[in-house]
């Protein structure tokens, strides 16, 4: 009786023993891995002005790129511990399934079906839908570009489909991976017209404002740009999150501003209102 008792207790001790194994590796954050790894894996697209780009010395660049560089000074007081992994807007997601990047960024606009793939932090950046026009197209509105000797650039994602039947099902559609794909198609005469988002349409518009322009009317409410992650690691999610409380209204509202006005010429929305006690 006493010899089964001991093995009944042997057995139960060696489940105990395993299941609490089980919950320290499961416990283990990315935020644990990053921090031993002394550096950071960024998901980034590189063809999305002015988020994340490839500038003429082939460098990457962008707002998105100077955001995760103040992570890593964040993280390890070093904007040089950051490795960006460069993929295309399909590939994003597999990238950070996949373990291959801690987070990403590159201009990725939050949306609902998304969200059931990666988790997002709150957004560190606000931003719309444009379209961009050739002017030798004479588009004037949406109304003028409902018509089907007009070409408009896409992207290749079912959200930008789904604006295009909204607001001009007349026109034709040709469909790119790329944005900077998409402008090359209007800058050479395959398409009179691109839909993008709104900072970039404005980017694109300034670096030929004589051939091109943005057309006055959103498609879209503002929408939110955030970094992701892979979803159920609340302490690496909370950790992001909370920087970017900091970039938009707190501690690190200077460097934001810093930036925000580098890529866009003009200062960030600003952070909370404090009214000092009288």
């Amino acid at each position: 009786m006493l010899k089964r008792l001991f093995q009944y207790l042997t057995l139960a001790s060696c489940a105990l023993a395993a299941a609490f194994g089980a919950a320290s590796a499961q416990e283990k954050s990315k935020l644990d891995e990053v921090l031993a790894r002394g550096s950071l894996k960024v998901v980034t697209l590189g063809t999305a002005p002015p988020f994340a780009f490839k500038d003429d010395k082939g460098e990457l660049v962008g707002f998105d790129i100077d955001m995760a560089r103040l992570i890593a000074t964040a993280l390890f007081r070093d904007p040089t511990k950051v490795e960006f992994i460069v993929v295309t807007g399909e590939g994003r997601w597999p990238a950070i399934e996949s373990g291959q990047g801690d987070m990403g960024v590159g201009g990725t606009t939050v949306y609902p079906d998304r969200a059931i793939r990666v988790a997002f932090t709150r957004p560190f950046i606000d931003s719309g839908q444009s379209i961009l026009v050739s002017k030798a197209a004479g588009i004037k509105s949406l109304t003028d570009l409902n018509n089907s000797k007009f070409t408009v650039a896409n992207l290749n994602n079912p959200q930008m489909a789904d604006r295009a039947k909204l607001h001009f099902p007349q026109a034709q559609l040709l469909t790119f991976e790329t944005p900077s794909a998409q402008f090359l198609a209007v800058k050479a005469g395959r398409a009179h017209a691109l839909q993008i988002d709104t900072p970039t349409a404005d980017h694109f518009a300034a670096s030929a404002a004589k051939d091109f322009e943005v057309l006055p009317q959103l498609l879209t409410p503002s929408q939110n740009n955030a970094i992701y992650m892979k979803p159920g690691d609340f302490k690496w999610w909370l950790w992001l999150d909370t920087f970017v409380s900091e970039l938009r209204t707190g501690s690190y509202y200077p460097q934001y501003n810093q930036i925000y006005e580098k890529w866009f010429g003009k200062k960030a929305p600003p952070q909370k209102f404090y009214l000092p006690p009288q």
